[in-house]
């Protein structure tokens, strides 16, 4: 884990400030990284309607999304190993569920990492947070799609994705994100966003996820029924969940977690920053429980 600079974290901040009713645009595109984060508790996962493709405001709600459970304090939970080459920056703990904790390599120091081999009362961490995990996906997939993943109407302007379920493709071929992909939670912080496909998922490099109107990464769900691959640069938000593995390029950050059922996660001079909790919101915050 690397220590922070409350200077670092207020330049990420300011560039990274959400609006909850405004136009004002959240995206991740500093280099310096916040103070490490703390747990909070879930709430139960319910169903949300789907917002208008007009995006107009919504009126605020209780949030009842789905909640990453036991997974809140993680920045990245694998099945058989997490790696880093060219080291990486990440605020939550690590944990392998099918392996010991030395399965968790280039992290400096390789401090709150968790493995078959933790002691109470962590023996049983990563392995009963996977079983949280499945549950999880056993949600989001029982959930029926509001929306398909919309063509872009040209590379500059993007696509922009309402609250609800997205369903990136209907079939098992592989899916690309690229571009710009708005998320617009039409000033309801409370909205949430499912974003699911049967296969793999890749995203491009330099792709940028950027938060509109209220829109917060604790909200924000990216499930793949095989692996997810991202790209060199690209700028990301919400909790990445993949069957199988993950991997992340060259200098990419995340606002969320990492999540991989039954294979590895692997960085590269990556930041991973997990939400924290404060009930006004804001830069890297969450302003409902996970």
């Amino acid at each position: 884990m690397k220590a922070f600079p409350s200077a670092a974290l207020l330049a990420l901040t300011s560039l990274l400030s959400i609006s909850c009713g405004g136009e004002a645009l959240t995206s991740l595109e500093s280099d310096d990284t916040p103070a490490a984060s703390s747990d909070a508790t879930p709430p139960i996962a319910n169903a949300q309607a789907h917002a208008t493709a007009s995006g107009a405001n919504a009126e605020p709600s209780v949030y009842r999304g789905p909640s990453v459970g036991a997974a809140r304090g993680f920045s990245a939970l694998a099945h058989t190993s997490i790696s880093a080459i060219n080291g990486a920056t990440v605020t939550g703990n690590l944990g392998v569920s099918g392996a010991k904790v030395q399965a968790i390599v280039g992290f400096d120091p390789p401090a709150y990492s968790f493995g078959t081999d933790s002691t109470p009362p962590n023996s049983l961490r990563t392995v009963l947070t996977q079983q949280e995990i499945s549950g999880l996906v056993g949600e989001l997939r029982a959930r029926e799609c509001d929306a398909p993943y919309p063509a872009p109407a040209s590379a500059a302007s993007g696509v922009t994705l309402h609250p609800g379920v997205t369903c990136l493709n209907d079939s098992d071929s592989e899916q690309l994100l690229s571009g710009r992909v708005i998320l617009d939670a039409g000033g309801d912080p409370n909205a949430f966003f499912v974003v699911r496909s049967h296969s793999t998922l890749t995203v491009a490099d330099a792709t940028q996820v950027v938060l509109a109107n209220g829109a917060q990464a604790c909200g924000v769900f990216w499930q793949a029924d095989k692996g997810v691959s991202i790209g060199a640069r690209v700028e990301f938000a919400g909790t990445v969940i993949a069957a199988t593995g993950i991997s992340l390029q060259s200098g990419s950050k995340l606002v969320g977690r990492l999540l991989a059922q039954s294979e590895a996660v692997s960085l590269d001079g990556n930041t991973i920053i997990i939400p924290t909790f404060d009930e006004n919101g804001g830069a890297l915050k969450c302003s409902h429980e996970q």
